[in-house]
């Protein structure tokens, strides 16, 4: 099964407060395995009811919380987009939502840096 935005999303949260998938489950009265199973994309459509109780315990800053809401209802988001975006606070949520929805022509993907890169400038280019 292919990693997931959201299960990135998630398990980089999870992480950064030091929780088990165990102790995440008992705080969130969630089952560890459908933790589990939404980190590492076997399950991909969480109720919001869920995900509002996993954000609970997580405890995520505002963005991070809107992010991981966006990633509920786009599944195909790039887990590697999803996991350089997390590990820089300074890109936004509407970047990070562009960036997501980039379509691209043939097997070449540019790496997380450039696209947010283009992405930004896009915007500037928009804002003139």
């Amino acid at each position: 099964m292919a990693q997931t935005g959201l299960g990135v999303a998630l398990r980089t949260l999870r992480e950064r407060r030091t929780l088990s998938l165990r102790e995440m489950a008992q705080l969130s009265s969630v089952d560890h395995a459908y933790v589990h199973r939404l980190e590492t994309g076997e399950k991909t459509s969480p109720s919001p009811e869920l995900i509002g109780k996993l954000l609970k315990v997580l405890k995520p800053a505002e963005r991070d919380a809107e992010i991981v809401k966006w990633l509920v209802d786009h599944a195909d988001a790039d887990a590697e987009l999803v996991d350089y975006v997390l590990s820089h606070p300074d890109i936004t949520v509407d970047i990070f939502a562009a960036a997501a929805g980039v379509r691209h022509r043939g097997n070449a993907r540019p790496d997380p840096a450039t696209l947010i890169t283009r992405i930004k400038r896009a915007f500037e280019d928009d804002d003139e």
